[in-house]
Parts: C-alpha cells; sequence; structure tokens
C-alpha cells in the first residue's frame, strides 16, 4: 500500500496530523507514505521517519508572484513530483480549495476528504471520491485519526504513541551540549503567531518567578521567531544563572530538547502540539481556543481555560480570535489565579520529580 497525505499547513495542525501516520503504519508496516506541505515546514514532515518523500508546495510565494516564468516552472515542476506516483489511497485531511487542487491532481486509486458539513472551503467536496464528516467539536488529532479510521470501518480506539523526529549528527551534539542541569528543567515556550493567544508578559514573568520560589527549577526560554527570541531574552535576564534563551531551533531539535524536559509550559501552539508527540508533562493556557479541542491528549498534558468577559460562545476557537482588542479572556488573568489554579489542577511537584 502506498498513501499520499495532502495537509499542507500550519505548523500545529500539520503535527496534530502526525498520528495518522503512526495509525497507518500499525494497520500496514510495509506502507509507504508520502506527504504534500507547504515549503516553509518541509523540514518538519521530512523529520518524521514514517515519511518516505514529502513534496513542497510554495502557495504562498506563487501567488505573491503569479506571472514570473520562473513560478510557473516551479508550479510545474510540483505538478510532476506530485503525479510521479500512482497511490492506493490519498487522505486529503485539510478540506480547502488549494488542498482540492492538490487533490485534483494527483493521481490516486481512491481520494479521501472531509463530507460537506466538515470542509473549511467547498470547492474541496468536488476533488474527493470518498466523504467522511467528523464533528468540529472533536479533540484535533481525533478529527483527523477518524477520517481514516472511518474510511476503513474501523471503530477500534487507537491512542497514538508519539514519534521521535530523526536528527541529524550534528543535532544529536547540540542537544547534548544544551543539557546540562540536573536539577528540574522547564521549558517556557508561550510565543503565538496570534497576541491574542499570548500571556501578558508582566503576568507571565510573575508567574515564573512564583514557580522559582516554589521549585528551584533551570528553565528553557523558547524564541520561535525573532520577535520571541527578544522575549524569550528578556525572560533569560530575569533567571541569569538558572535558564537559557534559546532560539533557533529545528523541529527535531526542539523535539528532543523538550525530551529532556519535566515540564513543558506553552499556550496554544506549534510547541504545544510538538509536545503532544512526547511523554513529557505539559502544562497550557487557552483562552480563544477550547482546550478540550487543541490540548494534546494524555493525563500528563493539563490545560488552564480562560473564559470571554464578553459572553463570547464557540465550539473550537473564538471568532474574534484576530480581532478583538483586548484578549482579556488571558490578558486580564493574574498571576496569582494562574498560579493557585495550576497547584489545583496537576500535582506540580510528581510532573517535575
Amino acid at each position: 500500500m502506498n498513501f499520499l497525505i495532502v495537509k499542507t499547513s500550519s505548523i500545529g495542525d500539520v503535527i496534530q496530523t502526525f498520528p495518522v501516520l503512526e495509525y497507518l503504519k500499525k494497520r500496514y508496516p510495509d506502507a509507504s507514505i508520502d506527504w504534500v506541505i507547504e515549503k516553509e515546514y518541509l523540514n518538519l514532515v521530512q523529520a518524521h521517519p514514517a515519511v518516505r518523500r514529502a513534496i513542497p508546495f510554495s502557495s504562498r510565494t506563487w501567488r505573491k508572484a503569479l506571472f514570473p516564468l520562473s513560478t510557473w516552472k516551479e508550479m510545474r515542476e510540483f505538478t510532476k513530483r506530485l503525479r510521479q506516483e500512482n497511490y492506493d489511497i490519498l487522505f486529503d485531511l485539510q478540506g480547502n480549495t488549494k488542498s482540492g487542487l492538490i487533490t485534483a491532481l494527483a493521481k490516486s486509486k481512491e481520494k479521501v476528504g472531509l463530507g460537506w458539513k466538515s470542509v473549511s472551503e467547498f470547492p474541496n467536496f468536488f476533488a474527493t471520491r470518498s466523504h467522511i464528516e467528523i464533528p468540529e467539536s472533536l479533540q484535533v488529532q481525533d478529527r483527523y485519526l477518524q477520517v481514516v479510521q472511518k474510511f476503513f470501518a474501523d471503530e477500534t480506539p487507537y491512542t497514538p504513541q508519539g514519534a521521535a523526529l530523526q536528527l541529524t549528527a550534528e543535532e544529536e551534539v547540540c542537544l547534548a551540549s544544551l543539557v546540562t542541569q540536573e536539577r528540574p528543567r522547564i521549558m517556557v515556550a508561550c510565543g503565538s503567531r496570534w497576541s491574542n493567544k499570548k500571556l501578558a508578559e508582566k503576568t507571565l514573568e510573575d508567574l515564573l518567578q512564583k514557580i522559582a520560589q516554589k521549585e528551584n527549577p533551570y528553565f528553557y526560554f523558547i524564541g520561535g521567531s525573532p520577535a520571541e527570541k527578544i522575549i524569550a531574552d528578556q525572560l533569560h535576564s530575569l533567571f541569569p544563572q538558572s535558564s537559557q534563551s534559546v532560539g533557533g531551533l529545528s523541529f527535531a531539535l526542539w523535539q528532543a530538547l523538550m525530551r529532556e524536559m519535566d515540564l513543558v509550559i506553552a499556550v496554544d501552539s506549534a510547541a504545544l502540539a510538538l509536545c503532544g508527540m512526547t511523554k513529557t508533562p505539559s502544562l497550557s493556557f487557552f483562552g480563544p481556543s477550547l482546550a478540550s479541542v487543541y490540548k494534546p491528549l494524555g493525563d500528563h498534558h493539563v490545560a488552564w481555560q480562560g473564559t470571554c468577559p464578553y459572553g463570547q460562545k464557540f465550539t473550537t476557537r473564538c471568532p474574534l480570535l484576530r480581532t478583538c482588542k483586548t484578549g482579556a479572556c488571558l490578558k486580564s488573568v493574574s498571576s496569582d489565579q494562574l498560579f493557585h489554579s495550576v497547584m489545583n489542577l496537576i500535582q506540580f511537584q510528581s510532573a517535575l520529580h
């Protein structure tokens, strides 16, 4: 059996789709699995041990420069790569117009996608032959898994175990140089491309001070982007003798460093999704998105859910996520509230030791 997964973006959603690879490999141990992915996320998918071939797709670049000859050459090359294999089954797990175009171009005996009520953009429906309806309120990993399991008429509960992304020899050396502390290690990855998903900086600083006083940990502050690295450097300056500010990590190295942690503190982000592939406990904060949908699976992943002071209700993400001017569901919370909630939600000492 050979499969093609069409899931082009975004980082967090791609990571949340990785359990599908585990499931397919368990069902068909000798399966070959290819994946169509936005070029900027190519290294993430290439590092997964179950992926034979990652096929890069540069839609964002192409949209910005549609008319140059070089763009058309790249598009032609992509189509050639895509169609060089005749797949047994294609799973379109994106459900939008872009992925529908890719699905239509690909060669596959069976093309499986979301049902009419589940696709995010209706043209996608016409690119697939088998359609699976999935409740929007499902936990996001289960959502992708159920598309595949329902296609195979498999009602057996499946729990993904996570997979270690493949490190280069250079990354192995880098990992060893980063992990030098014997005391409890906490990774803090509270950056997000959406401001309203982040805690107020002062709240985060105060919360970390309280944790430091109680647990005396060593912090790893992660900067996933240049802007986040500035904040990581600022947090490091508060704990100069007991922390590192770390940036420029590949996804594989980032995940490997997570496995060396006693706890990961994050918001709804790619970092949290990446932690969900490990056995490391996580503590996460949610406001304009629901923890019941986006928190990683497992009792060792614990989430704090903020509430909207304006009474906004939603089933997955707040419709005002990108436009709310206050972000009060997270921004108005105090560090005391978070700290006491954290201590009540999980046995913090057990998570660290």
